[in-house]
């Protein structure tokens, strides 16, 4: 089998929001796997005048941080917007930090600054080991998130002593598509393997499935592979049997742990 048909006969699910999703589907279609999309969460610009108030607000404020960690691509592409609207460019005294590499990147381009990153894996226990994050006692920490995000990353911080502040430039909603709608795409097009990014994103698809549960079994038999082992246990409690944990949420984990399951699956057929 060559490079190119690693993934042939997997027909992935792909649950990323509409936004960040095509990178994941190329890499996947390029080891010879096949990709249908059905975004679990939707990311929106968020229209609530007191919201943008209390926004525009923070990022004026923003050369009282010492550190702007960045915790996804939406975090920095909805909050380089306002941050250019209100700056010529970052605060030159502020250390910027972002969760994955893809992420820092992209922070990096848009900003122009150098990006701290962890080197391996991409959720938010890998980034409270960097050293940068170690010693913040007596530190302001801004944390750019959408709406509603998780506060473990807040919450390690606060402990070390640091004076963290969120500032949420995008809001983030379930899928309105119905359950019906996403068996209807699983069955038509054969889908035999699930990805998930997020814990979040896992909680919409659980949502989802318990309405089918008992007409469906058989997708909570279907691997899923998951980009931490906190959504790992998320998705065993949840009642999924093969779960793949990848290194990280990024393209380059997911397409690896993929990989993995493809391996297994040969083996299991006797390939």
């Amino acid at each position: 089998m060559t490079h190119s048909e690693i993934l042939s006969g997997m027909r992935v699910l792909i649950t990323r929001p509409e936004q960040l999703s095509e990178n994941l589907a190329l890499a996947v279609r390029n080891f010879g796997g096949q990709t249908v999309n059905f975004p679990l969460l939707e990311i929106e610009t968020i229209t609530e005048e007191s919201r943008i108030n209390l926004l525009r607000y923070a990022i004026e404020k923003l050369d009282d941080y010492d550190i702007l960690i960045f915790v996804s691509k939406n975090a920095v592409r909805y909050g380089a917007t306002i941050i250019n609207a209100n700056w010529h460019k970052l605060p030159i005294d502020s250390e910027v930090i972002a969760i994955g590499s893809g992420t820092a990147k992209m922070a990096s381009d848009y900003f122009g600054c150098e990006v701290i990153h962890p080197e391996n894996g991409s959720v938010s226990e890998d980034l409270v080991a960097l050293p940068s994050l170690m010693n913040v006692e007596g530190k302001r920490i801004a944390i750019f998130r959408g709406t509603g995000g998780r506060g473990f990353l807040g919450g390690i911080l606060k402990a070390r002593g640091a004076e963290v502040d969120y500032i949420e430039v995008y809001q983030r909603s379930p899928t309105k598509r119905s359950c019906q709608a996403l068996l209807g795409i699983l069955i038509e097009n054969h889908v035999n393997v699930l990805t998930i990014t997020s814990g979040d994103s896992l909680n919409v698809l659980n949502k989802l499935f318990l309405e089918s549960r008992n007409t469906f079994p058989k997708f909570f038999h279907m691997p899923m592979v998951v980009p931490s082992a906190r959504v790992g246990r998320l998705a065993v409690g949840f009642g999924f049997e093969q779960v793949k944990l990848a290194q990280g949420a990024d393209t380059e984990s997911m397409v690896a742990a993929l990989c993995e399951v493809a391996s297994e699956v040969c083996k299991r057929d006797g390939k």
